[in-house]
């Protein structure tokens, strides 16, 4: 039995909020990509849809968004709603997730970085995994899968970039991360833990894009399950904030 069988798998659900532009920087100035890890989807998926039930009994908004789109955009949930998912998902599954918050300050970009969204999207993911959470995670085994599931609509048009192939090549050999990475592209209305990605990418752009403040209080509830606590500036001024209440979050 080889080390991929011996249990060291990690799953990584991913989408984003925000753009890799160069129009409109006032407006757009910054792209996210959340990453959740886990050892035990079956275990958040669970948490997850629990308190989506919930919301849904409470709310007939959310109960026709459901029906109409199959599931419920993290843009159409307040903060202060997303809340007690979020609290649900920490208090119950802590030791299960972690945290990956790909911050992009979209006016240090060049032309050249914006040209493939796919190609600069994959990059991003490479340098974090090599750079933050090498040296940082927990789920960090140098052995094993890890197999990420990523929303659909995040592929570009156009010529498409093999994440797996990148990833196998730059991480597998010499100082491995894993012995294996596998992707997979889904409809996020497919895949619940994408859509729970969904709320967290969302949750982050609030914070630092458009400073809403409710998001410094779910911001603050996951900075304990940040690799690293903290997000990964992927910027040349390495000067990105997030927006937080004075005292912090402790579990």
């Amino acid at each position: 039995m080889d080390s991929i069988e011996k249990g060291n798998n990690i799953y990584i659900y991913v989408d984003e909020s925000g753009s890799i532009t160069k129009t409109n920087i006032s407006n757009n100035r910054y792209f996210v990509i959340a990453m959740l890890f886990t050892d035990d989807p079956e275990a958040v998926r669970r948490l997850y849809k629990k308190k989506i039930s919930q919301l849904m009994r409470k709310n007939d908004k959310y109960k026709d968004l459901i029906l109409k789109n199959h599931e419920i955009k993290g843009s159409d949930v307040s903060e202060s709603t997303k809340m007690p998912i979020y609290e649900h998902i920490i208090k119950h599954a802590f030791d299960k997730i972690e945290l990956g918050i790909i911050v992009l300050d979209n006016q240090y970009t060049t032309d050249k970085f914006i040209e493939n969204h796919a190609r600069s999207f994959n990059y991003m993911i490479q340098t974090y995994l090599d750079s933050c959470f090498r040296k940082h995670s927990r789920f960090m085994h140098g052995s094993g899968k890890m197999e990420f599931i990523i929303d659909e609509q995040n592929v570009a048009t156009g010529a498409k970039y093999d994440l797996s192939g990148y990833l196998n090549q730059q991480l597998t050999f010499k100082n491995p991360i894993c012995d294996r990475f596998e992707v997979a592209y889904t409809d996020s209305k497919n895949e619940k833990l994408v859509q729970l990605a969904d709320y967290i990418a969302n949750t982050f752009y609030r914070n630092i894009e458009k400073k809403i403040k409710e998001s410094r209080d779910t911001v603050n509830i996951w900075l304990p399950t940040l690799c690293n606590h903290d997000v990964f500036d992927f910027s040349e001024g390495h000067d990105i904030a997030l927006n937080l209440p004075q005292e912090k979050f402790t579990i």
